[in-house]
């Protein structure tokens, strides 16, 4: 698979009969687990997962879930491309609702139980599918803290199964022990129920009380390699190879979904980043929406 980072390809580079790469991939394989979900939260700035969510729309039709997007404060299940910079236009020109953030937090989130997911994206994740997001060990007996991500705890109680990715798996970032616990999915939650997934670059994982193991792994991805960048008590025999996305839903994620390559952000560092960056804030400037009217209140 070509990795997005080191290509940075402007999307006319990409043929209409390329093999899907790993951002492509990554995005079909989270949107497998968000195709049951009535609701998914958007998060802030979370490119892959807005992504995954907008191509299980796709799949589902009119069963796939709404929409809640944190910066508009809205709930829509209408069709539309990813944003970047303007996703929270975008977010208002297809609401079907608004709500202010207390209500969103105390009326809706305790309804939706069991139906809400959300893919959030840890600084370390261990083998036991706790999640880390504020702070990590600096190697001088500190520690380096991070904006990190409010409510965790409280949307492991609710999110089920919870789900996280990771653009790029090491040792950094899926570690044996976290150095800080924000929130333990597995834990807060009965036994039978209690689950965590990954899904990375090289594979997609399942933490429950029983332990984690690997349930697929992406096609190329060597066993040296994910060997190599996978905690020792992670079980990796007998996992699946990662099915590959169907060829027409491939064709509209790359034409209609994300035809600007919103996807690709996350792995792209230093130089790469700032231009791909320039590039996504170019294209979406020329976007124009349609006018809308204010959505109901919750």
């Amino acid at each position: 698979m070509v990795n997005p980072a080191a290509a940075n390809p402007a999307p006319a580079a990409i043929a209409a009969d390329a093999p899907p790469d790993v951002a492509e991939t990554m995005v079909f394989a989270m949107s497998d687990w968000l195709l049951d979900a009535q609701v998914v939260q958007l998060g802030l700035a979370s490119a892959l997962n807005q992504v995954a969510t907008l191509l299980a729309q796709a799949r589902a039709g009119a069963a796939g879930p709404a929409l809640e997007d944190p910066a508009a404060l809205t709930l829509s299940r209408a069709p539309r491309e990813a944003f970047l910079a303007r996703s929270e236009r975008a977010a208002l020109a297809g609401a079907m609702r608004r709500f202010e953030a207390p209500e969103w937090i105390a009326q809706m989130m305790p309804r939706l139980d069991g139906r809400v997911r959300q893919f959030v994206r840890p600084l370390q994740i261990d083998v036991r599918g706790r999640i880390n997001t504020l702070r990590v060990a600096d190697g001088r007996g500190g520690h380096r803290r991070f904006a990190g991500l409010a409510g965790l705890a409280e949307l492991a109680e609710i999110a089920r199964p919870f789900l996280t990715y990771l653009p790029r798996q090491d040792r950094r970032g899926f570690v044996d022990a976290v150095d800080f616990v924000v929130a333990d999915p597995v834990a807060a939650n009965a036994c039978e129920v209690g689950r965590t997934i990954l899904v990375t670059d090289l594979a997609v994982f399942e933490f429950t009380a029983r332990g984690a193991r690997a349930l697929s792994v992406h096609p190329g991805v060597s066993g040296q390699t994910l060997r190599e960048r996978t905690p020792t008590a992670v079980a990796l025999d007998g996992a699946a190879t990662t099915a590959p996305p169907d060829a027409a839903l491939l064709r509209r994620l790359r034409n209609a979904i994300d035809p600007r390559r919103v996807r690709d952000i996350e792995f792209a560092a230093g130089t790469g980043r700032r231009e791909a960056l320039l590039r996504l804030h170019a294209a979406e400037a020329g976007v124009r929406f349609a006018r809308h009217t204010s959505p109901r209140q919750a």
